[in-house]
């Protein structure tokens, strides 16, 4: 059994590296069909071991994409994007769950679980998708749709199927903040310019919705996310998107609230097992002041998030500020144990929450806690080199000792002035401040006059009344004098 791993580029230096160091693991030939790059794209295929054939665009992505399954020679493809790339985990499986499947004749193929990450951090996103990835090649699966398209069985045999690849995970970086705003406004203008032509295909709202949510047209999102809903045309393993993106849209334009809730209640009525409507709606409330509300939402939420999520589901980024908001209501009712413990599972969803971290933090202050102790309990969650410089920065305010202490081991440190602060030396901290303003007043001495007339008054606010009037006080007189000598030393 031969497998063929596809993609379609253009201009994906960045990306391609990534995705040959995915495929090549299992496929036994990897095809770049390239679309006119003016990168280093087609260069870095060939290096990578792919076979790069070339196709002149049309505005059709699905077009491209049936062109390189007619280049490839394997008896099944994985065709992905070049921003996609299977996880470590699902790698090595790819191939034996190929194998495993193969044989069973009416078998065409797998969807994958698709998660959504930030290119430049690895973050989650907070959405996902089922996809269909890996599939026969054979010439009744196509791809239909000139753009946002997808792979359809055309023999018209209900018999044939595609099912879940278990243990799969594919990353898309496609999403990425720096780079959606750009794709979306393309695909929009792609969109519409189709159906200016009187060309109209099922999911088209599903897109358009899309579109305009990462563009911020609220009003136009809504709209489509509500005909997205309705349609009994939905993507495979999406069917929660609409929901989602119509209660979004709505909080964001500032829809009345019974409009906001009749969303949230059909959307929880529809899909009852996912955590992130009533998170959603949960912070909705919480924000608008219904606290109780929110609490009852959020409770709930975390119920199912803690049951059912999968890995991309928004609610995985909602779930720190909720298990904190959490502990803030079991807080106000003297339930400081129980407060501690949401603080807690706020920080091992998020390390570096640091709202999360300071309020569990004042909780250890309240109970009488000292900074040892306080060092003691993280250093059992933290790396107290990695995490100094936030540890230091989130505990300066509230355990000054312990701030100090992971300060020293901070690469980025607090300036001097405000270790002696932390330390409780306030006379050598002003010491440190009277230095700098004799500093600053040496400096304005020394080389004012060659400042601009804006510039000499922004600098004279800097200098302390001693420069700007004449005054027999001694200390006034001395400060005089040392400045008098630093602007002689800058000379």
């Amino acid at each position: 059994m031969r497998i063929s791993a596809c993609v379609i580029t253009k201009n994906e230096a960045e990306n391609l590296p990534r995705w040959l160091v995915s495929m090549r693991t299992f496929a036994d030939e990897m095809i770049v069909v390239d679309t006119g790059s003016t990168d280093a794209t087609v260069e870095i295929a060939r290096a990578g071991g792919a076979r790069v054939c070339h196709f002149d665009w049309i505005n059709d992505f699905a077009a491209a994409k049936n062109f390189a399954l007619d280049q490839a020679k394997g008896d099944w493809v994985v065709f992905t994007d070049a921003d996609e790339y299977f996880t470590e985990e699902s790698v090595p499986r790819v191939r034996p769950l190929i194998e495993e499947y193969a044989g069973r004749e009416t078998f065409d193929g797998f969807i994958v679980h698709l998660v959504n990450i930030d290119m430049d951090t690895g973050a989650l996103l907070g959405t996902s998708a089922e996809v269909q990835r890996i599939f026969r090649r054979a010439p009744h699966i196509r791809f239909v749709g000139s753009i946002h398209e997808h792979v359809e069985n055309l023999s018209g045999d209900p018999a044939r199927e595609m099912a879940m690849a278990p243990g799969l995970v594919l990353y898309h970086t496609g999403y990425s903040p720096r780079i959606i705003k750009e794709k979306s406004k393309r695909d929009l203008a792609l969109l519409l310019a189709r159906r200016a032509r009187g060309e109209y295909r099922k999911l088209d709202e599903y897109h358009l919705m899309d579109c305009y949510y990462t563009l911020e047209d609220y009003t136009q999102a809504a709209h489509y996310a509500r005909l997205a809903r309705d349609s009994a045309d939905r993507p495979v393993g999406s069917e929660d998107r609409p929901h989602a993106v119509l209660l979004q849209s709505l909080i964001l334009a500032g829809a009345e609230e019974a409009e906001i809730t009749e969303a949230y209640e059909t959307a929880r009525k529809a899909l009852p097992e996912k955590a992130d409507f009533p998170l959603i709606y949960g912070t909705y409330a919480w924000e608008a002041g219904y606290y109780a509300r929110a609490r009852e939402a959020y409770t709930d939420g975390i119920r199912l998030h803690e049951e059912y999520y999968q890995e991309g589901d928004y609610s995985g980024v909602l779930a720190p500020s909720v298990y904190m908001r959490l502990g803030e209501t079991e807080e106000l009712t003297g339930n400081t144990d129980g407060a501690a413990a949401l603080y807690e599972r706020a920080l091992r969803l998020r390390p570096h929450y640091a709202p999360a971290l300071a309020r569990f933090a004042r909780l250890l202050r309240a109970a009488g806690a000292d900074d040892a102790a306080v060092i003691e309990a993280l250093n059992a969650h933290y790396d107290e080199t990695a995490d100094a410089a936030f540890l230091a920065s989130v505990l300066a305010g509230i355990f000054p000792r312990a701030g100090l202490y992971y300060d020293r081991r901070a690469k980025v440190k607090f300036s001097e002035r405000r270790r002696f602060l932390l330390a409780g030396d306030v006379c050598s901290a002003a010491a440190s401040l009277v230095e700098d303003m004799e500093r600053t007043a040496a400096a304005a001495a020394a080389y004012g006059r060659g400042f601009a007339p804006a510039q000499q008054g922004a600098l004279a606010l800097l200098l302390p009344d001693s420069c700007r009037e004449i005054s027999a006080a001694p200390e006034a007189v001395r400060m005089l004098r040392r400045i008098g000598r630093l602007a002689r030393g800058m000379e």
